[in-house]
């Protein structure tokens, strides 16, 4: 945790040409985080409980504590996807994706259409027996 704080305060890229599209998606990820949190802060938040005067400034205030936000969660994305620990996790990530197989289209509908019917079939059986023994229970008066 320690490392990570540090490494708040760096300027540098850690393997800038590594793991590219994983580290831009993350970072858009955790920025989404921050700027969703912001949005709202800024529509939930009454007033600050520091600023005094008209609601217009109030607003204000809040927009800029917003913007704040939004900034240092920029920051702060950034500076994640360059963590050496988390970059080269990131790395390997991609390295890693650039291995699957990945299944065809006729491939993936024919697999769909498996799990679907399974489930009907399964969400079938549970109504059977649901059925069965509530009528069984009801016989013997265990239930109403």
């Amino acid at each position: 945790m320690f490392d990570l704080i540090k490494e708040l305060f760096r300027f540098r890229r850690f393997k800038p040409s590594q793991g590219v599209l994983t580290r831009r998606l993350t970072a858009f990820g955790v920025f989404i985080i921050f700027a969703s949190g912001a949005y709202r802060f800024f529509i939930t938040s009454p007033s600050l409980p520091f600023v005094s005067g008209s609601p217009e400034v109030a607003r204000i205030a809040t927009g800029i504590v917003a913007i704040a936000i939004i900034l240092a969660g920029a920051w702060f994305a950034f500076r994640l996807v360059n963590w050496s620990t988390f970059a080269n996790f990131l790395v390997s990530v991609e390295g890693e994706m650039e291995k699957v197989s990945w299944p065809s289209r006729e491939e993936l509908y024919s697999s769909t259409v498996v799990v679907l019917v399974f489930f009907v079939i399964l969400a079938g059986m549970i109504l059977f027996f649901d059925l069965a023994w509530m009528t069984i229970f009801k016989i013997i008066r265990v239930i109403p």
